[in-house]
């Protein structure tokens, strides 16, 4: 932060305004942020940290027990780095208004739920959620969490399909992506195996709502297609093989059936033409990774399809180059011998 004074007392926010959180959680700068009031200018770096104290509606709030500065939160990535979290172990546990399991249950919590240990009372901790829901919980029903949580939460801005060398994962324009951090200008997000992935900043928009990890943020959608596009990518190379749904070698709806089947259990008919029976239509302006795309290389009808995944290109057992390889669904070849596309995985 660099600020330069206009006068000695800051009188931004009174304390007294805040709605403090209990715990500090991390903000990260994820733009320069300028802001002068008359009486004080204050410059933050992009992907500068400070802490996060308080926050309303549209603003969060940082500082520390001498003063504090409103910013918008469209410029901060809000993580939790507080080493005093924990997270229920079970179903139906109960966050209770006294440290005594007979007492009023103030909340039903769920697995996987996350949430900060203020002090401990015997064999109860006193705790507080993100929705900011102070109780007791026996600390028996719940396990200390090591890592670092983070609760920060976007928006995909573009249908896109990523990889971090090992699995891919597909970007959905407007569906939900875990943040875990901002560096270099990008952010680091997350799938719901945790892998990690590094996109530019301008894939995604943050969002202001403050959660914890949980497998209920992720889209189902995009978590199936993502194992139906890294099942294909691991195919590339394999031989073309008539008939072929994978042990020797893969024909062309012989691929489709075996990615699908292998992902996600689902079993497609068995033929190019039959596959189109199945599914959702989309015109070829709304396709996503993960569709089926269907050809007429024969000149009889369709005789052909392949597995789309983005930007114009597909995966494919090619009975001319006798493999699974990509390929450009815009190229002379493929573009004159389209014929539809089919959306499998529909939510």
């Amino acid at each position: 932060m660099n600020r330069t004074n206009k006068s000695f007392l800051l009188t931004l926010i009174s304390i007294c305004f805040l709605s403090l959180l209990g715990s500090k959680d991390i903000g990260i700068f994820v733009k320069n942020f300028n802001m002068d009031n008359g009486q004080d200018v204050v410059n933050f770096s992009e992907e500068e940290k400070v802490e996060i104290i308080g926050q309303d509606k549209n603003m969060y709030i940082i500082g520390n027990e001498t003063f504090a500065y409103k910013v918008p939160k469209e410029f901060l990535l809000r993580i939790n780095e507080n080493e005093n979290n924990y997270r229920v172990i079970n179903d139906q546990t109960f966050m209770m208004d006294k440290p005594d399991l007979n007492s009023i249950a103030l909340k039903e919590l769920q697995k996987g739920d996350v949430l900060h240990l203020d002090s401990i009372d015997g064999q109860f901790g006193y705790f507080h959620d993100e929705g900011l829901v102070y109780g007791y919980i026996d600390l028996s029903l719940l396990e200390k969490v090591n890592e670092k949580v983070y609760l920060a939460n976007g928006l995909s801005n573009v249908s896109k399909l990523v990889n971090n060398g090992k699995v891919y994962y597909v970007l959905s324009k407007g569906e939900p992506v875990m943040i875990k951090n901002y560096k270099d200008k990008q952010f680091v997000i997350k799938d719901e195996e945790e892998n990690e992935f590094t996109v530019p900043s301008s894939y995604i928009s943050l969002n202001s709502k403050k959660i914890t990890s949980s497998r209920s943020l992720f889209s189902r959608r995009t978590s199936s297609v993502s194992k139906v596009v890294t099942n294909a990518f691991n195919a590339i190379g394999a031989p073309y093989v008539s008939g072929g749904t994978g042990e020797k070698g893969y024909d062309c709806s012989g691929f489709t059936y075996s990615v699908y089947k292998n992902s996600l259990g689902i079993k497609l008919p068995r033929t190019s033409k039959s596959q189109t029976d199945v599914g959702i239509l989309v015109d070829k302006s709304q396709l996503m990774p993960g569709d089926l795309l269907f050809f007429n290389t024969s000149g009889k009808g369709i005789s052909h399809v392949g597995l789309y995944i983005g930007e114009g290109k597909m995966i494919h057992a090619s009975s001319g180059s006798m493999m699974v390889e990509i390929a450009d669904i815009n190229s002379i070849y493929y573009k004159s011998r389209f014929v539809t596309a089919r959306r499998i995985v529909t939510n």
